[in-house]
């Protein structure tokens, strides 16, 4: 959001969030933090603009930091305070992806959360466009993402046009990200079209998709930043769905599907879900490496003489429950180190933070490594020995990364498809021992590996060649498997 020096609110006011932004450019989310708590309590009644950035700023400091339960009532505070209907848009989105790390959620909560978006959506009085059914020689998919860059969504996502069948399928990638590198390059080249509609209205790219008689519109971004979703509501295609970007449910009664797997999404229909689920078989998550990995490393315990476990996942999804867990896992696996790397950790009030925060459920400060976020953190798989996946926003491409780089994961799933991706991808690689549903079984299978370091040295050694050849990384077999559901779709309208 900018800042906002312009008209409204007092000078003062609007001096001090200048403040909080600078500490937010310097890394200092706790000095961000403790602005805009004393902004929060002098209210800001008669100045809307300004409460509103304050919330916004409030509900990123509070995610930043692990609290997602003040994240959400910040973001939906600022949903509040918001003038204008595309802002409040994000800050309710926002609100949602904070609350995919909210333990213990329900049914419930969802249905209220999304129907909170929903009726937001009815608010803009969105002119829905009428279904057609056309008749193309191919069918034309179009790809909505503000991701056409270096990121995990692409990475994902390149293979359904480079190995798509061009016979029968035409791909337009509509990008609504500003910058613009050599893999949005990649993807202009490749797709049969490509538009840039960074900065264009809702309606604007509705209305552009309508015109390209698009087939299946399929949303990349959910509630994640700087998403396009709110485009969906105006039902540019006939056939809309989810998938790659967005852990959960995108809530909205205009979007059909979600992609899944037979792992992820073994039913048709899950509570949290609006839509209804796809499930290819395999994994739903196939990824392509647009850049050279660095070579897998000795384990580290050899040269160290303990276990390092490890955690490089948003920070923001380390529940106080996974920090218990991991307590405990320290606890039984004598002289074992945890190492967490994220930009929290790039200042020292953030490290402070959370070292105080780590003691308080049982992890002294001697056995914890916390490293800033840097561009190099692929090599510094070199220094872990196990992974330890989050619960219930659980990792996507860390949990690959870390298996590519040798580094076998363990995680926890539960019901939803949004908590078992870990589960799907190590079902996938073959460690299935390695995925657990419940606590105790993290803390067992955790400790049990790190008391048998000798599994570890082979695994090392297999691990990436075991990503290689799983459905991971089987670019061929997973267009096929994606364009069959595609096809489905389309015999079924």
């Amino acid at each position: 959001m900018p800042i906002l020096l312009e008209a409204g609110g007092s000078q003062v006011s609007k001096a001090r969030l200048l403040g909080a932004y600078i500490k937010r450019s310097l890394g200092d989310v706790l000095g961000e933090l403790a602005i805009l708590e004393e902004l929060r309590e002098e209210d800001c009644a008669d100045e809307p603009e300004l409460r509103g950035n304050v919330y916004s700023m409030l509900g990123q400091a509070y995610n930043t930091i692990g609290q997602a339960d003040k994240s959400v009532k910040s973001f939906m505070q600022s949903v509040e305070a918001e003038t204008g209907w595309a802002q409040r848009l994000v800050e309710y989105s926002n609100a949602i992806f904070a609350a995919a790390a909210l333990p213990n959620t329900d049914q419930a909560f969802w249905q209220k959360l999304y129907s909170g978006y929903e009726s937001l959506l009815a608010e803009g009085q969105v002119e829905v466009y009428p279904p057609r059914r056309y008749r193309h020689s191919r069918i034309r998919i179009g790809y909505l993402s503000s991701d056409f860059k270096e990121h995990p969504v692409s990475a994902l996502l390149w293979p359904l046009l480079d190995k798509a069948n061009a016979k029968e399928f035409q791909i337009f990638c509509y990008g609504g990200n500003r910058e613009e590198d050599f893999v949005t390059k990649a993807f202009r080249d490749k797709a049969d079209v490509y538009r840039q509609v960074y900065g264009w209205s809702h309606d604007k790219i509705a209305r552009q998709i309508n015109i390209d008689e698009i087939d299946i519109l399929v949303d990349l971004g959910g509630h994640t930043s700087s998403n396009m979703l709110p485009v969906l509501a105006y039902r540019p295609a006939k056939i809309q769905l989810s998938a790659l970007g967005w852990v959960g449910s995108t809530g909205m009664k205009a979007v059909d599907y979600v992609l899944g797997d037979e792992y992820c999404t073994p039913d048709r229909r899950q509570a949290a879900y609006v839509e209804q689920l796809l499930a290819v078989k395999g994994s739903h998550f196939c990824f392509h490496l647009f850049n050279k990995m660095p070579e897998v490393t000795e384990a580290p315990w050899k040269d160290r003489g303990f276990i390092t476990f490890g955690c490089f996942n948003n920070f923001s999804k380390v529940t106080d429950e996974m920090l218990g867990l991991w307590g405990r896992i320290l606890a039984q696996v004598p002289n074992s180190k945890l190492l967490l790397k994220h930009k929290l950790f790039d200042n020292e009030s953030g490290r402070a933070y959370t070292l105080k925060r780590l003691e308080k459920w049982g992890i002294p400060s001697n056995r914890v490594e916390l490293r800033p976020f840097s561009r190099d953190y692929l090599r510094q798989y070199g220094d872990m020995d196990i992974a330890l996946d989050t619960f219930p926003y659980t990792g996507g491409m860390t949990t690959f990364e870390a298996m590519y780089m040798g580094v076998p994961v363990v995680s926890r799933y539960g019901n939803s498809r949004g908590q078992r991706f870990g589960y799907s991808m190590l079902m996938n690689v073959g460690l299935e021992d390695m995925a657990v549903d419940n606590a105790d079984d993290y803390v067992y299978v955790a400790a049990t590996l790190g008391n048998n370091p000798d599994i570890l040295c082979d695994l090392r050694l297999h691990l990436r060649e075991m990503v290689k050849k799983s459905p991971l990384m089987d670019e061929q077999e997973y267009a096929i498997q994606v364009e069959g559901l595609y096809r489905q779709l389309m015999q079924d309208v």
